[in-house]
């Protein structure tokens, strides 16, 4: 489709106008033309409408056409303007393209080829000088852009001709060096900016090896400006080559990176300041730790010395309150601790060989008593398939038990708690086990079910303030289970119950455990103290008498120091077999003591120490250990601990050459109901560990079996199943042969005839055995 011009003819003649017009119609060029006889008509026209041409003669009646051009430009019209004049000199011509026009005809060549080719030259120029105008609007608009990208990112550039040595800086480069933009450039400036000499020095290898061998090179120094500020500066430099490959310029770029430097700096000293916080909490941590534990220490042992003395009923719950409280507070110092250590990422887990069976029946045996005093069952039971001998932390997986356990009997007020240990997956060498621990207590708002987990928080105030607590229990738990690869989930109804499940791998171990905790598990005599001389570095007076106390309950008196300087007094003019170390003292501590006893003691630099310390933050036992110390043992310590830790470094120090004495496993027979064979081999001479499963058969087993009758003569095979299921593995334990057998009849009528009169036939039979068997075992235990 064809381009229609609007055509705009300027000519006061008449006849010019027409022949104008005429030639333009001849021409082939279509165009719609508008004609006026004066400036005044073309001015008006011209601002209301828009053309692409303008025929304009040199001379009006009202003005002339240099002087028009001059007024429309000047209104911005950028309208292509064609000169018609019947003067035919170049002054004319001349004045009319500087003026602005596009081109000039005079009227001797108004024809239709002239004003043809005229018109088109007019309209290709205009179109050439609009594409140079929006081509430098844009290099000025990228200019602009660049120059303020430049302030944005406070980078400058500077140019060298190797040539002449003539230098350019941009303009923020004048203002990264705070100078005024007319000083002249030059290399001298640059290099009178240094701040250092081994600055300068490097800038100008940095040039040397530009020009030599063509590289780019980056590094970064500091300037002084001429306002005499310091300025850290990146700077980046390349050469550019000519035709011949030959440098010809080199080209820099100087960055002011102050802030940033700045920012560094503020970083860096944060991170000090932030490690140092750090420091000062596990300070503040370990001197809490101390400051509580040591009068804890004195409590509770003091409430233990007190338990084995004679006392009234009204005294015997005085001081039962007083140890719970105690122990309590060791809880809550603890839970602090743990969570400092996970917050820290100091928590560490060992690989070590342990038994699944032992460990379970650990927690069931540290919370049986609490189980007791609020009647409830305390049930567990481990998947017989489950290999018993594991690689992993038993440590980490008992605190979590007795967390998960714990605070399951803590919100039971009936029924019972059970903790079951199943495995979901095996292979040769690893396993994947699930440890559930289920109650029938309070149960937890699904709305508040995430809520457990976050520290410092409980399910509501009210629980707080009934059962206690530092809201940090199930938060350590968690993140335990967590670090070790597992995941911790509940299921929960409102004053029905919760379950507590998680998952973790272990290793199976490829040895069966031997007897490497025997020292641990088993009751030591304190009998190998009778010819042992035994010094105590202590400075608090209240763990002096508690110690003095308890050694004197096993008919032992030791000598107490109460400072570095007494101890080495009494270790120069005695010959001590074996010393416990307070590590916080005045004067002189513990690590310093015992320093100057392995380098300044001669023959008794040797002599074995144990750390007793309240301290119990991340690495205290490493640091005793690296500083010369034989063992550790945290405030508030146990009494069997103490004596058992005693009985070690003695022994592996062959200062004492009396031999273990231990208590000997009593032989235990009745009649034929007990095979205790399969216990005392799992047992592996623990005697201690034997009577504490006769003592939770005892103690769950009535209550076993009042459940079994019930569910019997209601017909419950469900819960009859359950309970059975309960029992068996006690009674296997136990070697009860004959209660085994009648269970084995039990299980095969719930398959074959659940409602047959031999099930519950069977059932009292079972009754009676166990029931004969609670009775022979209560004479056996007191025997």
């Amino acid at each position: 489709m064809a381009v229609v011009l609007k055509i705009l003819i300027m000519d006061d003649d008449k006849i010019d106008s027409i022949t104008i017009s005429r030639s333009i119609a001849q021409s082939g060029i279509i165009a719609d033309v508008d004609t006026v006889f004066s400036a005044k008509e073309g001015l008006v026209l011209i601002l209301s409408l828009q053309y692409d041409l303008i025929f304009l003669d040199y001379m009006m009646p009202d003005t002339d056409g240099i002087s028009f051009l001059k007024k429309i430009r000047d209104l911005e019209i950028e309208t292509p303007v064609i000169f018609v004049t019947s003067q035919g000199d170049e002054k004319v011509a001349s004045q009319a393209i500087l003026s602005g026009a596009s081109d000039y005809i005079p009227k001797t060549l108004l024809t239709p080829d002239g004003v043809s080719q005229s018109i088109r030259n007019a309209i290709k120029l205009h179109e050439s000088l609009k594409l140079r105008k929006i081509t430098e609007l844009e290099l000025k608009v990228n200019s602009n852009r660049l120059l303020e990208a430049q302030k944005l990112a406070k980078i400058g550039t500077w140019e060298v001709n190797l040539s002449n040595n003539e230098l350019f800086f941009s303009e923020e480069f004048f203002t990264i060096f705070e100078v005024e933009k007319d000083n002249s450039p030059t290399i001298e400036f640059i290099n009178s900016c240094f701040t250092n000499p081994k600055d300068l020095a490097l800038f100008e290898k940095n040039l040397n090896i530009v020009k030599r061998k063509n590289k780019e090179v980056q590094f970064h120094h500091s300037i002084t400006t001429k306002k005499g500020n310091i300025k850290y500066i990146n700077q980046f430099i390349k050469c550019l080559n000519d035709e011949k490959d030959k440098p010809y310029k080199i080209l820099g770029t100087i960055q002011d990176i102050s802030e940033q430097k700045r920012t560094e700096a503020e970083l860096i000293k944060a991170k000090e300041l932030a490690e140092e916080a750090v420091v000062i909490k596990e300070q503040f941590l370990t001197n809490m730790s101390h400051e509580i534990r040591t009068p804890m220490n004195g409590i509770i042992g003091f409430s233990k010395v007190l338990e084995n003395t004679k006392l009234d009923n009204d005294q015997k719950q005085s001081v039962e309150a007083i140890k719970k409280a105690g122990q309590n507070l060791m809880v809550i110092i603890n839970d602090i601790l743990d969570f400092s250590k996970i917050e820290a990422n100091k928590m560490t887990f060992e690989e070590v060989n342990f038994s699944l069976s032992k460990t379970v029946i650990s927690v069931i045996e540290l919370l049986i008593s609490n189980a007791k005093e609020k009647k409830i069952k305390l049930l567990y039971d481990i998947d017989s398939n489950i290999n018993d001998n594991l690689i992993g932390d038993p440590t980490k997986l008992l605190q979590i038990l007795l967390n998960l356990v714990g605070n399951a009997l803590k919100f039971t007020e009936k029924g019972f708690v059970e903790l079951i240990v199943t495995e979901l997956q095996q292979t040769a060498t690893d396993c994947l086990l699930k440890f559930s621990v289920i109650d029938t207590g309070i149960g937890i708002p699904e709305d508040k079910i995430d809520s457990i987990f976050e520290s410092f928080n409980q399910a509501s105030n009210e629980t707080t303030r009934k059962y206690g607590g530092t809201g940090l229990g199930l938060t350590i738990t968690r993140k335990l289970v967590e670090l070790q690869g597992g995941k911790i989930t509940v299921e929960s109804d409102v004053s029905k119950g919760s379950e507590f499940s998680f998952s973790l791998h272990y290793k199976k171990a490829q040895d069966t455990i031997g007897n490497t905790n025997d020292l641990d598990d088993k009751k030591v005599s304190p009998e190998f103290l009778k010819n042992i001389k035994i010094l105590l570095v202590e400075d608090n007076e209240l763990n002096q008498l508690l110690a003095i106390k308890v050694f004197k309950k096993w008919d032992k008196e030791i000598d107490v120091a109460a400072n570095g300087k007494i101890a080495i007094e009494k270790i120069t003019n005695n010959n001590y077999d074996i010393i416990l170390m307070d590590i916080q003292m005045p004067e002189m501590d513990g690590i310093e003591l015992t320093n100057y006893i392995r380098t300044h003691m001669g023959v008794k630099a040797n002599t074995p120490i144990i750390a007793l310390t309240a301290h119990a933050t991340v690495g205290e036992e490493r640091k005793c250990i690296d500083n010369g110390m034989n063992d550790y043992l945290s405030k508030p310590y146990d009494f069997e601990v103490l004596l058992s830790k005693l009985n070690q470094n003695l022994k592996s120090s062959k200062v004492q050459s009396s031999v273990l004495k231990v208590y000997k496993n009593p032989e235990i027979t009745s009649e034929n109901l007990f095979d205790f064979k399969y216990l005392k081999d799992l047992a592996e001479g623990d005697f201690a560990f034997i009577k504490n499963m006769v003592a939770l058969f005892l103690n769950n087993t009535p209550q076993t079996l009042d459940a079994i009758l019930d569910s019997n003569q209601n017909d419950d095979i469900k819960v009859l199943n359950d309970e059975i299921h309960k029992l068996k593995s006690s009674l296997s334990l136990l070697g009860i042969t004959k209660a085994s057998e009648s269970v084995a009849i039990i299980e095969n009528e719930m398959l074959t005839n659940p409602l047959g009169d031999l099930r519950k036939e069977e059932v009292v039979n079972l009754n009676e055995i166990c029931r004969l068997a609670i009775k022979q075992l209560e004479l056996i235990e007191e025997f």
